[in-house]
């Protein structure tokens, strides 16, 4: 989507930069009948076609670089596994008013879990609704949000990061989270 909105800029902007008087036109010329651009109009016009074009240059080459880096999505997916890997969980917990925060032997448990499941990325949509949610939290700080069986019906990890969220592919952790959360709520 940000190459299509880059090309689009880049076009406006190229226009801008070659014919001002063209974009003067489109932007306001066509609305007054003999009437004739100043020279800081047209110099306005061409100025916001450097800054268009760029913008859209940039915006375009972000674009491919995200496409061959394999984007943010796989960038969050190989630093969240390393984050597990190296045991810096501070605490899981669950629900939001009466929370439940799991005992180590749990968290443990279920992050052995999650590090042997696959990550697979899919896009929310704009419709939300679950069985309940929870997080994830670091020793650093940083914390990640757990849906319980919401679009993708599975446990999903929901990073700020990214443009997709998570979907934890176990059903192992599945039926952990259902014997060991959702009854105790």
């Amino acid at each position: 989507m940000n190459g299509l909105f880059g090309f689009i800029l880049l076009v406006i902007g190229v226009l801008g930069v070659a014919s001002p008087y063209s974009a003067w036109y489109l932007s306001i010329g066509w609305k007054i009948k003999d009437a004739e651009p100043s020279d800081a109009a047209l110099a306005m016009h061409r100025t916001v076609g450097v800054i268009a074009s760029l913008a859209g240059f940039i915006l375009i080459v972000s674009s491919c670089a995200s496409m061959f880096t394999g984007g943010s999505d796989a960038k969050w997916e190989k630093k969240f596994q390393q984050r597990l890997e190296t045991g810096v969980v501070s605490e899981i917990s669950f629900g939001m008013i009466d929370k439940i925060s799991l005992t180590v032997e749990e968290r443990n448990e279920v992050v052995e879990l999650i590090k042997e499941a696959r990550l697979e990325p899919f896009d929310t949509g704009s419709i939300y609704g679950a069985s309940g949610s929870g997080s994830i939290s670091f020793e650093d700080g940083y914390q990640v949000e757990l849906v319980l069986f919401g679009n993708s019906h599975g446990i999903e990890l929901h990073p700020n990061e990214t443009e997709n969220a998570f979907r934890i592919e176990s059903n192992g952790l599945e039926s952990w989270i259902r014997t060991h959360v959702l009854n105790r709520e």
